[in-house]
């Protein structure tokens, strides 16, 4: 009888054991799915940016927040402020960069990956008036909500110094 119930024992250990790991291989499935989904958001976002040509109902939650390193900007942005910049931005240059190569962010508590989306990159920035340009190194940050829509955005490059440049 002991014999038996050790060998019971032995056997539930290890089936929870392989259960539990098919329960964190398919939660790194299911994760790597919503990283790639958001990393296709991004790229769309940044196409539109530069083809002046944003949807922003398609790419943020009604409760986005951005925040930017532009000289002047408010700390936290709405999606109405977003809109209102980036038509101040189209009337007087225009953007481009080069394809992108997204990377898995992040949970700052955990270290584990949680399909926010990271980007270092080029954007070229052209004065449309004379067709001078500058190109200025970028960090953008992307977290998303459950319907794979940005809720936060954080954008790092001296815009400030590459418009003061353009605009001399």
């Amino acid at each position: 009888m002991k014999k038996t119930i050790y060998f019971l024992t032995v056997t539930l250990i290890i089936v929870s054991a392989c259960n539990s790991e098919v329960s964190v291989e398919e939660t790194n499935k299911n994760l790597s799915k919503i990283f790639e989904n958001n990393c296709e958001t991004v790229i769309a976002y940044e196409t539109a940016f530069c083809q002046e040509n944003i949807d922003y109902e398609k790419f943020y939650s009604d409760k986005a927040i951005i925040k930017g390193t532009i000289l002047g900007d408010k700390d936290s942005m709405y999606v109405a402020d977003r809109k209102v910049a980036h038509q101040e931005l189209w009337q007087k240059y225009d953007f481009s960069m080069p394809p992108l190569n997204p990377l898995p962010g992040v949970n700052p508590e955990t270290k584990k990956m949680d399909g926010s989306v990271r980007n270092y990159f080029d954007i070229t920035i052209t004065l449309t008036e004379n067709g001078n340009s500058v190109t200025i190194p970028m960090y953008n940050s992307f977290d998303f909500d459950d319907e794979g829509k940005i809720i936060f955005l954080q954008y790092y490059g001296d815009f400030t110094s590459a418009f003061l440049s353009l605009d001399e």
